[in-house]
This record gives C-alpha cells, sequence and structure tokens, in this order.
C-alpha cells in the first residue's frame, strides 16, 4: 500500500523489468557461478540433446524467410528470434522461467548488485495477465497501493493484455519522475482501480535493524541480493555486543532473492549441521543445504519470524529453517507458497541475452514441499483492513450516495485516522459523510463532507503517519509480546504469564 513501508502483502526482476516471486541460485550474468552446494544436474526431457534437428532448424529458417519475404512492412530480424525464444520458454507453462533481450539482461544484473529504477514491483505472467506478485517496501508501488496477486491491465492509457512479460515491463518502466497510471484488477473488488505512482530510483538497501530498550531486537530483510548476508551479519553483531536478548527477523513482504544469500544468513542462526533446506532435481535426487556455522556463534536467544502472504521464496527458505532447525516461533500470515529455484544462464547464448529457468524445488528441512501452499505460522495475526488502504482518487470528488471500491477505501482509512463511519461496504451513506465532516473539522479543511484533492492528501498523510507508529502493527506487536513472555518480561520489564496463545510448530 501506499501508506508504510511494511504492508501485508521473489524477486526475479525488480521495478518491473520481468519474473515474479523468486528464488535464483546463481546470476551468471552477473559474474556469479551456481553455489556449490546445489550442482545443477540434468535428466533430458526432449529426445535430442544436441539442439534442433535438421528439419526443425529448416522449418524455423522457413517460417523466418516467409515472414521476410512477405510479411507487409519490414520486420526486425533480432526481434524476431528473441520473439521465437520467449515463445519456447512461455510454451513451459512456467512463469518463473523467463528469456530476456540483452537489453533486458542488463538491466536485471543491475537489480542484483545496486539500485534500479522504476515502480518497485515484482511481476509475473500468469494465464496471459502482468500479475504482481508484491511491491517493494517503502516503493512507490507500494505507497501507491498495489497489492500481491493485482493485474495490472493497463498503463498510461495503454494495455497491457496480450503482451510478453518483458513488453509489458518495458511500458510500466520509466524514467525517475515520471507518473505511471496504472489500471488494476484486484481480487474481491467489483470494478478495476486506478493508481498513479511516480517512478522513482529504488536503492537496494536490504536490511534494517534496531535494538528495543527491553533488549528486543528487530531485523528487516526486504530481500536476499548479493550483499544481504554482510549486512545481516553486521547488525547481528552489532545488537549482540549491546546484549540483545531476543531477535524478531521481519520477512513480510520480502519476495525472496538468491539463495546462497539466504543459507549465508541461516548460518549465521542456524546451529552448525543442521539443515537449512533440501532441493530435489528433476531426476528426484535430493541434495540437502547444511548450517556452516561455527560451534561458537550458536544462539541462545530466542528467535521469532514475521511473515506474510507477500513473505516468498528465499524468504520463506529462511523461516523455515528458523522454525524447523533452529525453534523459532512464525507470526503473522500464511506466507505466499513459491518452492521453485531459478539459475539464470546469462553467458550460454553468447550475445548477452538471458535464460533464467526453473531447474529444481526447494523443500523445508522436514522435506515439505510448500508450493501454492506457502507457510502457516503459529501465531496468525492479522492487520486491519485499513492497512491495504490505496491512493484516493484525485480526478473526481467522491460525494454522498456513490457506491464502489473508491468509497470502500475511504473507510477503511476513516478507521484508519480515527472517525469511523457506520459501515465499511462501499456506500457512502450519512454517517460516512458526518465521519468525513468531522475529519476535515479536526484538520482545519473546509467542511464539505466529500473528497476533493486537498482531503484526499491529508486523509493519506494522517494515515500514514497512523502507520508509522510501532504501536498500530498488530502482527509485530504480537511477536513483540510473544519474545518478552519467552524472556520473561512484560513491555514494562516486569515478570509476567504470556497471554498470547500458542498454536505450537
Amino acid at each position: 500500500m501506499w501508506v508504510r513501508g511494511r504492508t501485508v502483502l521473489a524477486l526475479a526482476v525488480l521495478a518491473a523489468i520481468a519474473g515474479g516471486a523468486a528464488t535464483w541460485g546463481a546470476v551468471q550474468a552477473g559474474g556469479l557461478t551456481p553455489t556449490a552446494i546445489m550442482p545443477v544436474t540434468s535428466v533430458k526431457g526432449i529426445d535430442s540433446p544436441d539442439g534442433l534437428r535438421q528439419e526443425e532448424l529448416d522449418k524455423l529458417n522457413k517460417a523466418l524467410d516467409l515472414i521476410g519475404d512477405h510479411y507487409m512492412v519490414p520486420a526486425d530480424r533480432r526481434a524476431l528470434i528473441d520473439g521465437a525464444l520467449q515463445g519456447m520458454v512461455e510454451s513451459l507453462g512456467d512463469p518463473y522461467s523467463v528469456y530476456m533481450s540483452s537489453e533486458e539482461a542488463g538491466k536485471f544484473t543491475d537489480t542484483t548488485q545496486g539500485a534500479f529504477t522504476g515502480i518497485g514491483a515484482d511481476l509475473k505472467k500468469e494465464n496471459g495477465m502482468i500479475v504482481v506478485d508484491s511491491p517493494m517496501k517503502d516503493s512507490p508501488a507500494e505507497r501507491a497501493g498495489l497489492q500481491a496477486r493485482d493485474v495490472l491491465l493497463m498503463v498510461n492509457g495503454e494495455s497491457l493484455q496480450g503482451l510478453s512479460l518483458s513488453d509489458a515491463a518495458a511500458k510500466i518502466r520509466g524514467p525517475k519522475g515520471t507518473k505511471a497510471k496504472l489500471k488494476v484488477l484486484r481480487s474481491g473488488a467489483k470494478e478495476p482501480i486506478e493508481l498513479e505512482l511516480v517512478r522513482d530510483r529504488i536503492p537496494m538497501e536490504t536490511v534494517k535493524a534496531q535494538l528495543g530498550e527491553d533488549g528486543i531486537g528487530r531485523l528487516s530483510i526486504s530481500q536476499f541480493s548479493m550483499n544481504t548476508p554482510v549486512q545481516v551479519e553486521d547488525e547481528l553483531k552489532a545488537m549482540e555486543t549491546k546484549g540483545m536478548k531476543a531477535l524478531v527477523v521481519d520477512l513480510r513482504n520480502d519476495p525472496g532473492g538468491m539463495t546462497d544469500s539466504v543459507e549465508k544468513i541461516a548460518s549465521l542462526l542456524v546451529p552448525a549441521g543442521k539443515v537449512i533446506v533440501q532441493y530435489e532435481y528433476n531426476d528426484g535426487h535430493r541434495v540437502q543445504a547444511l548450517s556452516q556455522a561455527k560451534p561458537d556463534q550458536a544462539k541462545t536467544y530466542p528467535i521469532l519470524v514475521l511473515i506474510n502472504k507477500a513473505s516468498a521464496s528465499s524468504a520463506e527458505i529462511l523461516a523455515g529453517a528458523l522454525r524447523q532447525s533452529a525453534g523459532a516461533v512464525l507470526v503473522g500470515e500464511t506466507s505466499f507458497g513459491k518452492g521453485t529455484v531459478q539459475i539464470s544462464y546469462g553467458d550460454d547464448l553468447g550475445d548477452g541475452s538471458l535464460l533464467k529457468l526453473t531447474v529444481f524445488k526447494w523443500l523445508l528441512p522436514d522435506g515439505t514441499w510448500i508450493h501454492h501452499q506457502g507457510i502457516e505460522p503459529d501465531l496468525k495475526v492479522a492487520q486491519p483492513d485499513y492497512w491495504l488502504a490505496f491512493k484516493l482518487p484525485r480526478d473526481r470528488v467522491l460525494k454522498r450516495d456513490e457506491t464502489g471500491e473508491d468509497v470502500k477505501n475511504l473507510q477503511n482509512i476513516l478507521e484508519g485516522v480515527g472517525f469511523p463511519a457506520d459501515r465499511k461496504d462501499g456506500y457512502f451513506s450519512e454517517a460516512t459523510e458526518q465521519a468525513l465532516r468531522s475529519f476535515q473539522q479536526q484538520e482545519g479543511l473546509t467542511v464539505t463532507g466529500t473528497v476533493d484533492e486537498k482531503t484526499a492528501d491529508r486523509l493519506e498523510e494522517a494515515l500514514y503517519g497512523e502507520l508509522q507508529k510501532p504501536e498500530n502493527d498488530k502482527q509485530l506487536q504480537a511477536a513483540l509480546d510473544k519474545a518478552r513472555s519467552m524472556i520473561g518480561l512484560t513491555s514494562a520489564g516486569r515478570n509476567f504469564s504470556p497471554s498470547v496463545e500458542y498454536v505450537g510448530g
């Protein structure tokens, strides 16, 4: 949502480049090689290991010649070849396997190493539609209210239907400061939602940490990139030096990332020799990744992990490893459910283009495959409806007796800023108008009982302020309460008996 850096609600191609909720083992185009713990085996699924048969090659050449000789306008030969490769990969029916041209591959490599410019959303193509896997934390996409599983229909008046993922992404991307007006289809909504985003440069600052006065550390990981393990290690050492008594690892809205990154991070918290994750190849062979922690690095403090429905892939690997191999307690909502791993082949095609293929499954330490299922938390905690609020319209005024998703969104926002209406079903009732008038009066606005641009701005600012307050984050507070109970403290530092029910796991 537009209101804060951690909404309820991977990382394959960020900022609307391509991909989706993804875990990948290596990005060869970026100078990396597959991690030694994950050798890529192969069982040939096609009966010719040596490329195209002569008759297949002839068929493609004939099609290319026919297009060149007879198509009504000159065709771009390079675009035709790229299109053929894209079609080949799309025929696999796997939204996480993607072909990228050399230009797209360069952008993809940039996202794993530094920063990028865009809207800050992870996308995939599903059933021919462009679908959001997750908005990045503190991104334009999140601030505008884009949510996981939203279907993108149009950008700046141009339809995205029928386009390849790469072509759709190219329309969504743009220079910093430019606007992207999206038409979005959301599950449960009766009509499409329109959102306006301002593209920005998205820094790859993947780790934030804070140690509370009660000795409970908070470690937030937004994704697993190359330098994330070093950042995590530095923050852990700093908090441990200051006497950290318990740790809350926040993986909400973490879309995933590199497997070697998550394995290194897990090794900082999981006892030496314990299983972090298992990988299963297409021949059924399994390989275990074990914690490489040193014996003297064993953690004695309790660990809790925050997850939600946008915690995906590598984030789920870490959550599962910490629960099953380090005794951590999971708090929040059921995670996304992505149990496959991709390898990116950047040198093999010879022209700078890149082929990202799903090559194996990943399994929890106990062998469970969570694909399309997700991981259930031990403590289930949902956020209020206003946590998913999105931007109010600026091209029209909302007023009495209107109906629709914009009115429902307004009612959620009013509740979040302390002026709840009598209903939240999308009908602009008399009580909704009165709640709005009361808000306008408090804020020194012209009291009209309608939502014009100034009122919309102030409502969003007020809700943003409320959701920045940790005390309003129900999931975080539940995790902190559980942590305090585990170290024998109340919020005031006194001994107490825990009042939060623990559901095992």
